[in-house]
């Protein structure tokens, strides 16, 4: 019996040398949730957010799952920056001027004839952050993209080709600094949202909206416009964005792999986007667009140059921050 129950204990050593000891349980992924209320197709979710997010994901050996919800599932434009804040969700895309007021700097890039497209915009609106001149301003969140959307351009049921076209119209502006750019041009600005245009355009309330290409696309406005006028009106400043808690609780791997495809690469990566996208909306309309000679131009800088102005002025910093963003523009187009 003895003989019996020692073969069997050797048995047992031998066996467990040859598996050696259980490995430990692998640790699940951290997952973090990026929230986008653009709807599901637009370019910035399909070429950009998906992308990256499988990308970071990938490069994070393991530590990191990125999950995406789009169409505004996890919040809108107007709640998202406080979504983050308050950690309902980890990361997410707004447009800066949506974060009811707490983000004002930003709108440098909203000002008419600063860049001429969105790749100068959006690489200066990162390098006047990573400066330090608008990091105070978005200190409460941790930054890992800023762009912008494409300059604004005029879409009207009538030619608006001249200042004197603008008398007695009725053109929609979606913010601020586009009623300013619309009173200024000799209009009526009337509020709207995007999403509001085609039906007030249609019903005749509005002569027009002021709107980029790609804005005139997603929300079918060249259906209701007939004529349409290119010119630098300003843009839209957007950010992808986390909660710095959240950030700072991720381990060096995870870190390391958001680093990787964040900051002035990704900001660049959404101009380019950005603007071939622009490119492609454009066409849908080319044959009935319109551009500004170098005179008219010159002319419209001289009529519009107050709202930069008394933007410098109102704005924190803001004599600083739009200097610094024009030089930073000056760097990128010698650059190119």
């Amino acid at each position: 019996m003895k003989c019996i129950l020692a073969a069997g204990a050797a048995w047992a050593v031998a066996a467990f040398a040859l598996v050696g000891p259980a490995a430990p349980a692998k640790a699940e992924p951290i997952t973090l949730k990026l929230n986008s209320p653009a709807p599901p197709w637009s370019y910035v979710n399909r070429e950009v957010l998906t992308p990256w997010a499988e990308a970071v994901t990938a490069d994070s050996a393991g530590t990191l799952k990125v999950q995406t919800f789009y169409g505004g599932t996890l919040g809108t434009f107007a709640n998202t920056y406080d979504r983050v804040i308050d950690q309902v969700v980890d990361i997410g895309f707004i447009l800066t001027a949506s974060a009811a007021g707490k983000i004002r700097q930003q709108d440098v890039a909203a000002l008419p004839f600063e860049a001429e497209n969105a790749i100068l915009a959006s690489t200066a609106l990162w390098k006047i952050y990573e400066k330090g001149l608008t990091s105070k301003e978005l200190d409460a969140v941790k930054p890992l993209g800023v762009w912008t959307f494409p300059n604004a351009a005029i879409h009207s049921r009538e030619p608006i080709k001249t200042l004197d076209d603008f008398k007695g119209k009725k053109l929609i502006a979606t913010n601020a600094i586009a009623a300013k750019i619309i009173a200024a041009l000799g209009a009526t600005p009337i509020s709207f949202r995007p999403d509001e245009a085609y039906t007030a355009i249609q019903r005749g309330t509005t002569d027009g909206v002021l709107m980029p290409f790609t804005g005139m696309e997603t929300f079918k406005v060249h259906e209701v416009t007939k004529h349409h006028l290119d010119a630098a009106l300003g843009s839209d400043a957007a950010m992808l964005f986390m909660n710095w808690q959240r950030y700072e609780s991720l381990p060096a791997q995870a870190k390391a792999a958001i680093d990787k495809h964040s900051f002035l690469k990704l900001s660049r990566t959404l101009g380019e986007k950005t603007d071939e996208q622009w490119q492609k909306s454009r066409t849908l309309v080319k044959d009935a667009t319109t551009t500004l000679s170098p005179e008219q131009e010159a002319e419209w800088k001289k009529r519009l140059a107050p709202i930069a102005a008394e933007w410098a002025q109102s704005v924190p910093d803001g004599a600083k921050v739009l200097e610094t963003f024009r030089a930073e523009v000056a760097a990128e187009r010698g650059r190119k």
